[in-house]
């Protein structure tokens, strides 16, 4: 099958985020590397109630945005991208993105106060094994309006954007320093 062109700005971003879960360096991510890996350092990072939250919300990602239709049990970058790049045609992929990102923000959210702090940012990132140095210019990007800590909105926008928008945008930042 042939496919249009990608651009290139954002296959970037989503090899970044490729990356993140490529633990081994084997050029493939599996449903362990994704789910598994991410809940045992939410274990150190986050409370029990949060990882209870984020184990769903991992599996039900994992489903519909890597295994896609196919259901696939591992999957390349090349098949990352492209079951990501429905995004650009699949309405549906566009409303579970943001339902998926809207209980992410419950779980970053630690003290249930509908904000997120920096300490709570740096928690949820070390989830996904990005150091904390790297965290304050990815919270700064996030938090549009500068008042210190990411409402839902910002949140939920910067996801958004991260996964949906071409062009360079802070929200590059949403999962940390690009790695790719």
């Amino acid at each position: 099958m042939t496919y249009a062109p990608l651009p290139e700005f954002w296959v970037r971003k989503m090899r970044s985020f490729f990356i993140i879960f490529d633990r081994d360096l084997d050029n493939i991510v599996n449903r362990k590397d994704y789910v598994d890996w991410v809940l045992e350092r939410g274990n150190t990072y986050l409370s029990k109630e949060k990882v209870e939250l984020f184990g769903p919300l991992l599996v039900k990602a994992w489903d519909e945005f890597w295994a896609g239709p196919e259901k696939k049990i591992s999957v390349t970058i090349d098949e990352m991208v492209r079951s990501h790049a429905r995004t650009f045609t699949d309405t549906h992929f566009s409303e579970s993105l943001k339902n998926v990102l809207e209980v992410c923000f419950d779980g970053v959210d630690a003290n249930n106060d509908g904000f997120v702090t920096l300490d709570e940012y740096t928690n949820f990132l070390a989830c996904y094994g990005i150091h904390p140095l790297s965290v304050t210019p990815s919270f700064q990007a996030i938090d549009t309006n500068k008042d210190g800590v990411i409402s839902r909105e910002e949140f939920i926008n910067a996801g958004k954007e991260f996964f949906q928008v071409t062009t360079d945008t802070p929200a590059k930042l949403f999962m940390g320093p690009f790695r790719a």
